[in-house]
């Protein structure tokens, strides 16, 4: 698929670095942006340097934690190979929180205008970009596993036997996002439950919200996810693993 990047400009840093935009959606691009819907944000803002000259600034972030260091290193290097340039590793303030960042007008640009995803605060208004909509099985199943690395879980419940009954779970805060999932998944022959408008409390900020799942319950998803879809984070791999040597596997594993 084909992507239109005559919109776009780059700025003279991202001339400097050589950065590189992709002229047809990949795989590799697919992965990446669904990343970007699960822990990325795009940031743009206008300021003043200290002369009083305006200051425009574009930056690309992604959240983690430092304890998925292998996996951020993952996406750093995913990133280097679509965009020939290189996503800093910095400690965030909050405990063990850290961000992957880039500043970068033309790659903020393609991300929102190409990709859809939405500049500064997204969780609300974020969905399923519409070149994912139509991209091949392939690009979508690896939309897809960015997405479940960066902000899915996977459990396994005590249903009947110690802790073997699979749930992959995405739980987001824009419905419009959860809709376009279900629509997704089940044409790629999952059957997912949803649950919409649940109240949840968040401890970090003290205060309920509504949040929005879905689900994938039970061997016969799985199966198919590590099929087709796979994860490339490793506290996924290592569930998977354990899950696969002696039909289970415990919380917190």
């Amino acid at each position: 698929m084909d992507l239109n990047l005559s919109q776009i400009e780059f700025s003279h840093k991202d001339l400097n670095r050589e950065v590189k935009l992709p002229d047809c959606l990949t795989e590799e691009l697919s992965e990446f942006i669904g990343v970007m819907v699960g822990d990325g944000h795009l940031r743009f803002s206008i300021g003043k340097q200290r002369n009083g000259t305006r200051l425009a600034r574009s930056d690309i972030v992604i959240s983690g934690n430092i304890r998925e260091k292998e996996y951020l290193d993952y996406v750093r290097k995913l990133f280097y190979s679509i965009f020939n340039t290189t996503l800093s590793y910095e400690k965030d303030t909050k405990p063990g929180a850290v961000v992957l960042r880039a500043y970068s007008k033309g790659i903020v640009q393609f991300l929102n205008q190409v990709c859809e995803i939405p500049l500064n605060k997204k969780v609300d208004v974020v969905k399923i970009p519409s070149l994912i909509k139509k991209a091949p099985f392939d690009c979508q199943c690896a939309f897809l596993r960015g997405l479940a690395d960066t902000d899915f879980s996977l459990t396994f419940k005590n249903k009947g036997k110690f802790h073997s009954y699979p749930v992959i779970k995405g739980t987001f805060k824009s419905k419009e996002l959860v809709r376009g999932l279900n629509e997704l998944i089940r044409k790629l022959g999952f059957i997912p439950c949803l649950l919409y408008n649940e109240y949840s409390y968040d401890r970090r900020f003290q205060k309920y919200y509504i949040q929005n799942s879905i689900y994938l319950n039970g061997k016969k998803n799985l199966n198919l996810w590590l099929k087709n879809i796979n994860f490339s984070n490793p506290k996924f791999l290592r569930k998977i693993e354990k899950w696969k040597k002696g039909g289970f596997c415990p919380p917190n594993y």
